[in-house]
């Protein structure tokens, strides 16, 4: 005689194994949004530090200036090429913020996805999970959140999934 308890309690840990390997993906694009933004942070401090110096050196330079125009003008210049090219590392920094905002937004997302399907009486078979999946994919907007999330999830290759890019490129930010 089946014994009816036992069938639920299986598809119950069916679907606590796919929930936790779900959960799994969002906690790796946290992580990994994470530890990117060292390097960023660091450029924008550095880039404020820089930028406060320079204020001292036009200072300095404007009541230098009558007692020598020509060496005041080159070191004015110096500065401004400096700051210019501080200005963009600035920029590429800042657009990191963006990238890194709309990482955790779709995380955030997701989790909310996936707290509505759990709390559904179909969060157990198979295509449903499958539907979940793809739509927890579909809000994903970079190439590198969508090879991660393929990966980590084991979507099947007919489903669109891309191998993950190379490790020299996941740190590149995209301009927007």
């Amino acid at each position: 005689m089946d014994n009816p308890p036992f069938k639920p309690a299986v598809a119950q840990t069916r679907g606590f194994d796919k929930l936790a390997g779900m959960l799994s993906v969002m906690s790796a694009q946290i992580e990994a949004a994470l530890r990117e933004s060292n390097a960023p942070a660091a450029t924008l401090v550095e880039t404020a530090h820089a930028m406060g110096q320079a204020t001292q050196t036009i200072a300095k330079s404007l009541f230098d200036f009558s007692g020598s125009p020509a060496r005041v003008f080159q070191e004015l210049m110096l500065l401004h090429d400096d700051m210019h090219a501080r200005s963009s590392k600035a920029a590429t920094a800042i657009q990191f913020h963006d990238r890194l905002v709309q990482c955790l937004t779709h995380v955030s997302s997701s989790l909310s996805l996936m707290a509505e399907f759990v709390s559904s009486a179909d969060a157990s078979s198979t295509e449903d999970w499958n539907a979940l999946r793809d739509r927890i994919r579909g809000l994903l907007s970079m190439e590198e959140e969508r090879a991660l999330f393929d990966l980590l999830s084991g979507a099947p290759e007919s489903s669109g999934a891309k191998p993950a890019r190379a490790a020299s490129e996941s740190g590149k930010i995209e301009l927007f």
